[in-house]
């Protein structure tokens, strides 16, 4: 894990960032020309299609990698010392 002194926090705010990660579930891939794409459901019901670089979750998630398994990524969380570090993070394709 990288320490860092503040919050990325420089980019605009995504549509599925306003839920706790805890709450989305990883339903699915879709690939389209080449690019994978990752399937993302809300406590709704409504699925919305994520790619690398996007931001999902309340601890600024950037998504990494997205494979038929799962979609990573990184958060920035507060550590204990009046900073904050990236942690890793995923949503597992439950079947």
């Amino acid at each position: 894990m990288r320490r860092l002194r503040r919050a990325h926090g420089l980019h605009e705010r995504e549509f599925l960032e306003q839920f706790s990660l805890d709450t989305l579930k990883m339903v699915g891939t879709l690939r389209l020309g080449g690019h994978m794409f990752g399937l993302v459901q809300t406590k709704d019901g409504l699925v919305h299609r994520v790619t690398a670089g996007n931001h999902i979750g309340q601890a600024e998630g950037k998504i990494t990698d997205i494979t038929p398994a799962k979609i990573s990524l990184i958060e920035i969380v507060p550590d204990s010392l009046g900073g904050y570090m990236e942690r890793p993070a995923a949503l597992a394709l439950n079947e």
